[in-house]
């Protein structure tokens, strides 16, 4: 009998194709500067340009900050775009190193499960690294906040869908602990849960 859609379990390999959806999104904002704002810039300049009016030289004053700030933006998102798809190649490496590994029917799968949710979590926390990361440019760069919202939930979707990948193999793992005895177990996460 068929489970009704509505009620299915997303697949393992959804959170790979969902990985997938936001590295492109990622890196189209990378693209686009991380959706760096020329308006929110030149207001920011225009700013900086009413707060030093009563300074004699104050268009040399601008053109020096204007000129500091053009470096500074050129430089942080060459930067930032480096640290971001560093992140994501590591987000996806490593999801991709635990979920390769494929725990065998011997004592040795329960090792085989820890080696595999050590790669998970590892996933999971650089999910969360690039969430600070993206905050941090948002901290950084005159952008728009809007373009960063679903990005987050995205985020936060992938990590959930990690998370349940993880728990279906706390469910597999505890089969084998009954299998293979508890002692087993302990030896290899070290403590008893």
């Amino acid at each position: 009998m068929a489970v009704p859609k509505g009620k299915r379990k997303e697949s393992k390999f959804e959170a790979q194709h969902h990985f997938y959806r936001l590295r492109a999104d990622v890196t189209n904002l990378m693209l686009l500067d991380f959706g760096f704002s020329e308006e929110k810039y030149r207001k920011h300049i225009e700013r900086y340009r009413e707060t030093h009016a009563k300074t004699g030289n104050v268009d040399e004053v601008v053109e020096r900050y204007q000129k500091k700030c053009d470096s500074f933006k050129k430089w942080f998102i060459d930067r930032e775009c480096d640290a971001v798809l560093e992140i994501l190649r590591r987000i996806g490496c490593e999801f991709t190193l635990g979920n390769s590994i494929y725990p065998s029917e011997t004592p040795a799968k329960v090792m085989e499960f820890c080696e595999r949710r050590k790669h998970i979590d590892e996933a999971i926390a650089q999910c969360y690294v690039l969430k600070q990361e993206l905050q941090y440019i948002i901290s950084s760069l005159p952008v728009d906040i809007n373009r960063y919202e679903r990005l987050a939930v995205d985020i936060d979707k992938q990590i959930a869908l990690y998370k349940g990948v993880r728990q279906s193999d706390n469910k597999e793992a505890g089969q084998s602990r009954k299998q293979w005895g508890e002692t087993s177990w302990e030896t290899s996460k070290g403590r008893k849960d």
